[in-house]
């Protein structure tokens, strides 16, 4: 069985602008997941239930916009997979935070990069996070 991958401090650095993508792409589809789940909510307030009847005016309004919904929430899945393949663990979305593993004195610990460091900086014990996260 393999174990979880493990980076030198090198090798994660090289990672840092695949983060800055990611969570660049991330902001985007959760704007745009925003609006959609607005406009949904709009139509649901005006119509209800009957939305989901194809006599409603806005029907087709409310399918498209389902539709744009699902394909937005596999866009932003399929990112963190991609996250995931590499063998990353996202933290925090919204702060842009992930972990990934690394040997450190003979012990796995995290390399910890928050959104915004122009490179990993810190690293923490696996049981504990951010907050006790340590320079390098």
């Amino acid at each position: 069985m393999v174990g979880p991958r493990v980076y030198t401090v090198e090798e994660a650095q090289e990672l840092v602008p695949i983060f800055e993508e990611a969570f660049g792409k991330l902001d985007g589809l959760r704007s745009r997941l925003s609006d959609v789940k607005i406009k949904l909510t709009a139509l649901e307030m005006i119509w209800g239930s009957r939305v989901n009847d194809k006599d409603c005016p806005d029907h087709t309004e409310g399918v498209h916009h389902i539709e744009e919904l699902k394909a937005l929430e596999e866009q932003f899945n399929t990112v963190l997979a991609d996250l995931a393949a590499h063998g990353v663990t996202v933290k925090d979305i919204e702060s842009g935070l992930v972990d990934v593993y690394h040997v450190r004195d003979g012990h796995l610990v995290n390399l910890c990069w928050k959104r915004g460091e122009d490179e990993i900086v810190a690293w923490h014990h696996v049981d504990t996070g951010f907050a006790e996260r340590q320079e390098l």
